[in-house]
């Protein structure tokens, strides 16, 4: 192990995305900021939707040198995010019991280009007050954590992935872009919808991005929020659409990991210095929850996710270092 071998391993990140279950991701990014520990290099961090956000965040408050300051980054974002007003709070109860109707009622959805573009501004302004992507090529240096986002073009249906200092809040807006939420997001010549539809979130960039081995993780632990087993056949209509949702959220998810699975049992045919063994480690959300539930902010379900999602790292790193001994 990394102590025993006295060297450092190199870690990727990856964070799953899935609207408000993505705070779970966040609490557990801060247990790792906080409790990582020696023999773990945090050298790239992956993300999708939420999990674009709360990647991005961690990795500009890493860029500044401050740990610190990237938990403070995650906090204040998702505690601005939540329903803090008494109005707010009733149009989110609202909006996410109309979305459980779906299940025993026809409910009639409006495209969001019907309506202004409200909350997609507003979350350019919470980005913007928290990351200043005009210095982000000042920052970028060679040693820096990388950090890859996700996006699907709509139009020609290609996969796009933005890195590093190629990264701005177009390009966070683009892997946020839930179709029946928000309008597709024009970067150049595409129009991107989430990154949900791509790559959920990015993990196979990892090895394919980076061509030295040496610049390669040892190590990829990814943050799922959507649960991979489920106790019981779902059976009534709303069960049905929460499962499907999990598991279109999952599919990209385990294709991404079945390549790095390939590309390890492949090793013994493939150069030496330009791949090596890469182990997957995975910090899982245990709780049941339906599809609504991922629109819902309410602080106390926010602060539910989030205190959940540190108790996971916890437990997880707490195995990693068991493991040591």
């Amino acid at each position: 192990m990394a102590e025993a071998r006295h060297e450092t391993r190199r870690v990727a990140v990856a964070c799953q995305g899935g609207g408000s279950h993505t705070a779970f991701t966040a609490g557990a990014l801060k247990r790792i900021l906080r409790e990582g520990g020696p023999g773990y290099e945090l050298a790239a961090f992956s993300g999708t939707s939420g999990g674009a956000i709360c990647a991005l965040l961690v990795w500009y408050g890493l860029l500044t040198g401050d740990r610190e300051k990237a938990i403070e980054l995650l906090d204040s974002f998702w505690s601005e995010s939540s329903a803090n007003t008494h109005w707010d709070m009733v149009l989110n109860d609202l909006f996410v019991e109309s979305n459980r109707l779906r299940g025993a009622v026809a409910v009639p959805e409006l495209s969001p280009y019907l309506y202004p573009s409200w909350a997609r501004q507003r979350l350019r302004e919470m980005l913007e007050e928290r990351v200043d992507f005009g210095k982000l090529d000042e920052l970028v240096k060679p040693s820096s954590p990388t950090l890859l986002v996700s996006a699907v073009d709509v139009l020609s249906g290609e996969f796009k992935v933005f890195r590093d200092a190629g990264i701005g809040v177009e390009e966070i807006l683009a892997s946020a872009a839930v179709p029946n939420l928000f309008r597709a997001v024009r970067i150049g010549e595409g129009v991107y919808w989430d990154g949900l539809f791509s790559q959920n979130p990015p993990v196979s960039e990892f090895v394919r991005g980076m061509p030295d081995a040496r610049a390669k993780p040892d190590e990829i632990w990814v943050i799922q929020i959507n649960p991979e087993r489920r106790g019981r056949e779902p059976v009534s209509t709303a069960d049905i659409l929460d499962r499907r949702n999990e598991l279109s959220g999952n599919l990209s998810l385990n294709q991404e990991i079945r390549f790095i699975e390939a590309i390890n049992d492949l090793l013994p045919y493939l150069p030496e210095d330009e791949y090596k063994h890469i182990e997957v480690r995975k910090i899982e959300m245990l709780r049941s929850l339906d599809a609504a539930s991922k629109l819902d902010r309410r602080p106390s379900f926010i602060r539910e996710m989030m205190d959940h999602g540190e108790e996971q790292a916890g437990e997880f790193l707490a195995g990693l270092q068991e493991g040591k001994r």
